[in-house]
């Protein structure tokens, strides 16, 4: 697709994909762009396939629903590409100390026929000058041994670097495929990846693990009156607070859309609504400006849910219980958070 995005036709493309983008009430972000110029390019079948019957069904098209297609279409390419560089550049590197052991093996082979020669020839009757070239000729054959191992230290030394390059390289590709882009927190794969991790570490060593949901009040309202810039402002925000008051072992994720999740491994439910409440006051606490023009925004305020995990349940039905909490902290007032088998709590309402 990239020839045809360099082309005159590039510029009916992006037109078609914004202006269709526009119809569909879909902010224009970077990666929505991605997928919609896609979609009207056709250079995808699977995308436009799935993306066509959500056109196709009138509704509105959901922000994590378009996340999703950019995981799967973009990012996973990504990785496989990064892949398929360091696995050719290793082979390549491989290859070159291959080569090198070959003739390093030659060598050595030629060395030892030189020791095995100058022994045969050598006894009582060896006069002096045939003495004297044999020694040149084992002085000489060790220098071309020591000069052929010090090439081929430093080509293993060489080796290694480049391999920990790729490594590294491979690693910070992997880092930002699991990072959404908007907030630098974990996205929907990393947390998908944690849950299973904690369940399963919860499972074996039999701790406790604990599971926040959160979302932001009346977030359209926001995004409708201040437009798509104060809405990330106010995302980016919010994901800074859970991650302030978030361990290192805990995984703050940007769940979807202005949903956010604290997976939280080794974590009692008294410590994940401790940890939810800090976040709750905090968010309540803070009056933001809005950056362009300085304006005042006033206060927002997350509603927030929280489970802990039941022995022996899927993983499914601790984020469905988590999820239901979270229903009751917007039902009963937003602007609190709500636990197993108590109702939402809080110093006050969302207005």
């Amino acid at each position: 697709m990239t020839g045809r995005l360099n082309s005159d036709e590039g510029i009916d493309l992006a037109r078609k994909a914004l202006d269709l983008m526009a119809n569909n009430s879909v902010a224009p972000t970077a990666h929505n762009y991605a997928v919609f110029t896609a979609y009207v390019a056709d250079s995808n079948q699977e995308l436009s396939s799935e993306l066509q019957l959500h056109i196709d069904s009138g509704g509105p098209i959901p922000e994590a629903l378009l996340e999703d297609f950019y995981d799967r279409f973009f990012t996973f390419k990504r990785i496989q590409d990064a892949v398929m560089d360091v696995g050719g550049a290793m082979s390549r590197e491989l290859g070159a100390v291959v080569k090198m052991l070959e003739t390093a093996e030659r060598d050595t082979a030629a060395y030892g026929k030189a020791l095995e020669g100058a022994s045969g020839k050598l006894d009582e009757t060896t006069d002096t000058a045939s003495f004297k070239q044999m020694v040149e000729g084992l002085v000489a054959a060790t220098a071309r041994m020591q000069r052929r191992s010090r090439e081929l230290e430093q080509r293993l030394q060489e080796t290694s670097q480049e391999v920990d390059q790729l490594r590294t390289n491979l690693e910070k590709v992997r880092e930002e495929a699991m990072t959404d882009a908007l907030t630098g927190v974990a996205n929907r794969k990393r947390f998908d990846e944690s849950m299973r991790r904690a369940r399963r570490d919860a499972e074996v060593k039999g701790e406790p693990f604990s599971l926040i949901l959160c979302d932001i009040d009346h977030f359209k309202r926001f995004n409708d009156t201040w437009g798509h810039q104060t809405g990330d402002q106010i995302i980016r925000f919010v994901a800074a607070c859970l991650s302030r008051f978030s361990a290192d072992t805990q995984v703050v994720a940007r769940y979807g859309g202005e949903e956010f999740a604290v997976v939280l491994p080794n974590t009692s439910q008294h410590d994940a609504h401790t940890i939810a409440e800090k976040v709750r006051a905090t968010i309540e606490s803070k009056r933001l400006l809005r950056k362009s023009t300085n304006e005042d925004l006033g206060n927002i305020t997350v509603s927030l849910g929280v489970s802990q995990f039941k022995a022996s349940e899927s993983v499914e039905c601790l984020i469905e219980r988590c999820d239901t909490n979270l229903y009751k902290s917007k039902q009963t007032g937003r602007n609190r958070v709500t636990v197993d088998g108590q109702e939402g709590s809080g110093s006050r309402s969302a207005a």
